[in-house]
């Protein structure tokens, strides 16, 4: 598509804008003993490395085009279309999409695959960990606002989506129907917060008639609750999950923070309940950013007889991440972080620790 457009009379109108980003990182874990992000304890590249084009035209006073496509690295570099969408500018303060859209439940959502626009090789998995659900077909309408002292939009979005997830080294097929959500942007000098709400009627395709001793832990556990008489509160059939987001920034141009809350909350006691934050400081010093990031997560279980079937995946994590910004360049920036991970339970079991190095470099063109 690259191709053609760069060979169409189009490309060259001036209303017609091309731009691109492309992340290179390199990782390796210092033990087996822990699972993050795909990595082991060889060095892989491809885990984290991308390449994006995006495609945006102004078709007329009102109404635009945007396309992004992405080549990752961790899947063949296939590419899909993770943006593609109509916008209809109702007026100098409202927006209007409808297509493909990505879906708002981060601080980071819009430009979570441009790895320029943040300091981390990539924001850390034990929060931003709805990749499977990134993006969501429907409509959205943003309202933007200022007063004397606050800057600010509310977006307002819903429609569906199904996607392959893979947990516990397992995949399902899962289903949102019914989506919708809200987030509230504010802004105030060098201060920012944001505070989103997400709910969608959730499906998926547990069976624990698959149940086995090669069988995938989601229908073994639906398998081992029907057993004890709760085996419908392990099925996930348009059972409702929400999700909700809060975060507070700062930044005055050289020092920057951000601290960001998630909570997962599902009806179906399939998937355990989970909330997780991050608390990240950074200094700029010239074109060198220092940064460091505290992050864990921890789930919360149901009571009684499904709380106890629950313990079998309960997990408790949390990272400690050090790294060092350099931008080299204009639009292009070098990247080197060492993290350390616990893991205090994995899948209801006692977890280990290690070390995670990972460099990276990211350009935007």
């Amino acid at each position: 598509m690259a191709v053609l457009l760069a060979c169409s009379p189009a490309a060259f109108s001036s209303d017609l804008q091309i731009n691109g980003f492309m992340n290179v990182t390199a990782g390796n874990l210092s033990t087996n003993d822990i699972s993050l992000d795909g990595y082991d304890d060889g060095v892989k590249f491809d885990v984290g490395t991308l390449v994006g084009l995006q495609m945006s035209k102004q078709v007329n006073d009102s109404t635009s085009a945007t396309m992004q496509l992405i080549s990752r690295g961790s899947e063949d570099f296939n590419t899909e279309a993770s943006w593609a969408y109509i916008t209809y500018a109702a007026n100098e303060d409202t927006d209007i999409r409808m297509g493909r859209l990505r879906t708002p439940f981060f601080y980071y959502s819009d430009f979570l695959e441009v790895g320029y626009a943040y300091n981390w090789v990539r924001p850390p998995s034990v929060v931003y960990r709805l990749d499977a659900f990134s993006s969501i077909n429907g409509v959205d309408v943003t309202r933007r606002f200022s007063t004397s002292v606050v800057d600010g939009s509310v977006q307002v979005y819903t429609g569906r989506s199904t996607n392959e997830l893979t947990t516990s080294g397992d995949t399902y097929v899962f289903e949102l129907r019914r989506a919708l959500g809200v987030v509230l942007n504010l802004s105030m000098g060098d201060f920012g917060a944001r505070v989103s709400y997400h709910q969608a009627d959730l499906s998926a395709d547990v069976d624990p008639a698959l149940a086995g001793a090669d069988g995938r832990a989601l229908d073994n556990l639906a398998a081992a609750a029907a057993g004890f008489g709760v085996g419908d509160e392990f099925i996930a059939d348009e059972d409702q999950s929400k999700f909700y987001q809060a975060s507070l920034s700062y930044d005055n141009g050289s020092t920057s923070a951000i601290a960001e809350w998630t909570a997962l909350d599902h009806e179906t006691a399939m998937l355990n309940d989970d909330t997780a934050y991050l608390v990240s400081v950074a200094q700029r010093m010239g074109d060198a950013t220092v940064h460091l990031t505290y992050t864990a997560t921890e789930d919360d279980l149901e009571s009684g007889t499904v709380g106890v079937i629950q313990k079998n995946l309960e997990s408790k994590e949390s990272s400690i991440i050090l790294g060092l910004r350099y931008d080299y360049d204009s639009s292009a920036a070098f990247k080197v972080e060492v993290q350390q991970h616990d893991e205090e339970l994995v899948q209801g079991a006692k977890g280990d620790s290690g070390l995670l190095y990972n460099v990276g470099m990211s350009l935007v063109f």
